[in-house]
Order: structure tokens, then C-alpha cells, then sequence
């Protein structure tokens, strides 16, 4: 099994665990060595792609978190307002 072969696999690897950025720097890693190689690139590419939705999906799920928040907050508010009065 040659060096790039096994660099290849422990990108995928990487990948498989969700750890996209290191896969992505072995993919570097081979394209130094040899920059006309398109599976790297096609690869870099669709990683680059999954950690942005990855990223969007985070920030979907904060939105979320921070208006249940929010509500909560106007629900003890407005329970304290009338325990007030």
C-alpha cells in the first residue's frame, strides 16, 4: 500500500469521525505533493461544503435555544408582574 494510500484512508477516517478539518489538512498534505490529483480536490471541496452546513446548522439550533429562552423569560416575567399586582 503506497504513502498516499494510507494518507487517504486516514482522511477518511477523519471524515468518518466528523473530523472534517483534519481530513481537510491531509488532503492538503497530498496535494502538495501532487496538485493535479482532483479527488483531493473534489474531496477538500465537499468537506468545505459539510462543515458550512454543519455551521448552519449550529446556528439553526442557537436560534432556536436563544427564542425558547426568550419566551421563557416573558412567561416569568409576566408571572412575576402578576404576582405583583
Amino acid at each position: 500500500m503506497s504513502l498516499e494510500t494510507k494518507t487517504k484512508t486516514f482522511a477518511e477516517i477523519y471524515e468518518s469521525q466528523g473530523h472534517y478539518k483534519d481530513a481537510i489538512s491531509i488532503y492538503i498534505d497530498i496535494l502538495k505533493d501532487n496538485p493535479l490529483d482532483c479527488t483531493a480536490i473534489d474531496n477538500i471541496k465537499r468537506l468545505q461544503a459539510l462543515i458550512n452546513e454543519e455551521g448552519d446548522i449550529k446556528k439553526k439550533v442557537a436560534d432556536i435555544q436563544i427564542a425558547a429562552l426568550d419566551d421563557f423569560m416573558q412567561k416569568v416575567h409576566a408571572y412575576k408582574s402578576a404576582s405583583n399586582s
